[in-house]
Formats: structure tokens, C-alpha cells, sequence
């Protein structure tokens, strides 16, 4: 799989683009809208099937619109606890963090450990709160796109609307720490990480 990343939203969220050999393809968080991941897909002949959502808040989800009219067919997924604040822009913060209301309904709601193949990949999602209430990661081979939840050497903050300190610190030990010490992570913000490394250097878990 390859997976490619951009900056968007002026609070610089990941949003990324992601797809295997068969071209069939994700984007991942789109924090608002990046010309250049559309130019991306279109260089690379992606078919983009699925804007995938780690959590509802507004940096996450303020640039759905705008890839939606460059790829009309494609289909929103986000945690089926998220439903609430996708809905309410005083929950997502999109208010304060946008400038602008946002709110959107998914077109799927997954629950805790579903799976879905895009072309050749699985993607298994994982429920992780704390962040949020529905907040998940996305599991792909080889690596976690981990949203909010964490960060290399730190985690997402738990003082918004459904955020938990216990429950993000019990989300990280008991669904991403279990996966393979190569595990690339790739987070809502900054740069790359590993299983391995957060093992050992990240000081809040």
C-alpha cells in the first residue's frame, strides 16, 4: 500500500491519501481541501472510494465538501459513536477551529472491528476513545492511522466535548500497543511514528 500525506487546515492536520496496486483507494482526515492530493490521485489513477474519518472534529473534517465535488462517488465512513458530534457543530468545534459551522452525516457508521476491503487491502477499524467519544483507528497492513489518539511521544487531548484521559491511555495500551512493534503510525498531526517507539518513549502511556 502507498500512502501519501498533506498538510491541511491551518492548524496543519494530516490528511492522507492511501491506495494498493489495484489503484482503488482512501482518503483519511480531510482537514480541509489539498489541490495537490487531488492532483495526486488523478497522476496516480486512484479511484477514490472512501473518505475514511478517525473522530468529528472540525479540523477533520472541514475539507469533505470540496473533495466530494472531485470525487462524486465517494462514499463518508466515521466510528458509529461519532454520529452525534458529525451532526452538531457546537460538539465538532468546527465553530472555533474552522471559522465555520460544519456538520455531515456518514454515509457508513462501522462498528468496533469491522472490516473492509478496498481493492486488496483490509482495513480493520478499532474503537479507541478518549479523544472523542467515537473516536477509531484505521488498521491497514503495516500500519494504524491513529488519528487523535496518538502521537509521537504524546496523545490527543482529552478536554473537548466525550474526551477521557483514562479511557485514551486504556484505548493506546489495550488496541494500538498490541499490534506489531513495526506498526507505522500515522497521526492527525506531526510527523510519523512506530509501535516500537511509543513503547518506549512516549511518557504519557
Amino acid at each position: 500500500m502507498k500512502v501519501y500525506r498533506f498538510l491541511t487546515c491551518p492548524i496543519q492536520v494530516n490528511t492522507y491519501l492511501a491506495f494498493d496496486e489495484t489503484k482503488k483507494g482512501f482518503i483519511v482526515d480531510p482537514g480541509g481541501y489539498s489541490a495537490q492530493l487531488t492532483a495526486k490521485a488523478k497522476q496516480e489513477g486512484v479511484c477514490v472510494e472512501y473518505i475514511i474519518l478517525t473522530h468529528g472534529h472540525g479540523d477533520h473534517i472541514s475539507g469533505i465538501a470540496d473533495f466530494k465535488k472531485d470525487f462524486p462517488n465517494v462514499k463518508i465512513v466515521a466510528f458509529e459513536a461519532e454520529k452525534e458530534m458529525l451532526q452538531d457543530a457546537n460538539l465538532n468545534e468546527s465553530m472555533g477551529i474552522c471559522g465555520y459551522a460544519v456538520t455531515i452525516d456518514a454515509d457508513i457508521y462501522v462498528k468496533d472491528r469491522q472490516t473492509m476491503m478496498i481493492g486488496e487491502t483490509e482495513l480493520t477499524f478499532v474503537h479507541t476513545p478518549g479523544h472523542t467519544k467515537g473516536g477509531m483507528c484505521i488498521i491497514a497492513p503495516g500500519y494504524v492511522f491513529s488519528g487523535d489518539t496518538l502521537f509521537r511521544a504524546s496523545i490527543g487531548r482529552t478536554d473537548f466535548y466525550g474526551g477521557d484521559f483514562n479511557e485514551i491511555i486504556k484505548s493506546i495500551r489495550e488496541r494500538l500497543f498490541v499490534l506489531p512493534d513495526n506498526t507505522v503510525v500515522l497521526p492527525g498531526h506531526m510527523g510519523e511514528t512506530t509501535i516500537a517507539y511509543e513503547k518506549e518513549h512516549n511518557p504519557f502511556v
